[in-house]
């Protein structure tokens, strides 16, 4: 049954990656209503089993890769459906790219090696969020990673003279930088609050703050690269391929920490 929920959210996650992909080749300018409730429609589908498990668990959670997958296609979708509401010309765009990754993402987490259950307990409220304050942070993040690509897109056609049909639908340049800045500000302050939250969650269970493995070193090199670039933009105006390469290093390096450890311990080695 929860397979059927799964591949029925990656459904209507495709279902709608496409629908809006048609209505941009068609030359569509308004926000599609339709492709809207497909996300929310395989929000919703996605999130069922999930609930379901915490109510049959008591309030654990397998925390191997897989479901790591799942919750991270959950906080990409969230976000996108909140900001959907607020900016609707913008999410459209991003929904070009986003969905598709959003569709492999949640894919690929049944694709996987089938490991044995990780059940972990969320009793602890601060183990609960740094669990969700990464995963908000992860989100943010992802659709910062798909404006950086964008705007490299938009700067080269406008750099070698070259412009598709592509071009015409995206946002002005200005615009897009701006909300850029915007995703990657709240997804540095999600990030720096589930540092602070895991640290604090860690020093309480093992009577220290800092533990030093690859995840740790992965999280501590993604907060530098985030803080460097908003620090560089409020000092130095940084902007274009300066802001395009941190943004998408720093998105490299989170993927690293936050799903890159656990394929190579999980898969890789098989513990």
């Amino acid at each position: 049954m929860r397979e059927l929920f799964i591949w029925g959210a990656v459904a209507a996650y495709a279902s709608a990656s496409l629908w809006i992909t048609y209505l941009h080749l068609r030359g569509e300018n308004r926000p599609s209503l339709l492709g809207w409730w497909l996300v929310w429609l395989g929000w919703l589908v996605q999130l069922f089993p999930l609930v379901r498990l915490l109510v049959d668990e008591h309030g654990a959670v397998d925390v191997q890769l897989s479901t790591s997958l799942e919750m991270s296609t959950l906080a990409m979708g969230g976000i996108y459906l909140l900001w959907w509401r607020i900016r609707p010309q913008m999410v459209r765009t991003v929904g070009v790219l986003l969905l598709p990754l959003m569709v492999v993402t949640l894919a690929g987490s049944r694709w996987l090696p089938v490991a044995h259950s990780d059940l972990r307990l969320m009793s602890n409220p601060l183990l609960v969020s740094h669990l969700l304050l990464s995963l908000m942070a992860y989100g943010f993040f992802s659709i910062a990673a798909m404006l950086a690509l964008m705007d490299a897109f938009q700067e080269h056609a406008l750099r070698t003279k070259r412009f598709g049909e592509l071009f015409s639908l995206l946002p002005p340049l200005d615009a897009l930088e701006e909300t850029l800045f915007l995703m990657v500000s709240m997804g540095f302050l999600l990030l720096t609050a589930s540092m602070v939250t895991g640290g604090w969650y860690s020093y309480n269970d093992r009577g220290s703050a800092l533990v030093l493995n690859h995840k740790q070193v992965f999280t501590w090199v993604t907060w530098l690269v985030y803080g460097a670039l908003l620090l560089g933009r409020h000092l130095q105006g940084w902007r274009g391929r300066r802001a395009v390469r941190l943004t998408l290093w720093g998105y490299l390096f989170l993927a690293l920490a936050f799903l890159g450890v656990k394929f190579v311990t999980q898969i890789v080695l098989g513990r």
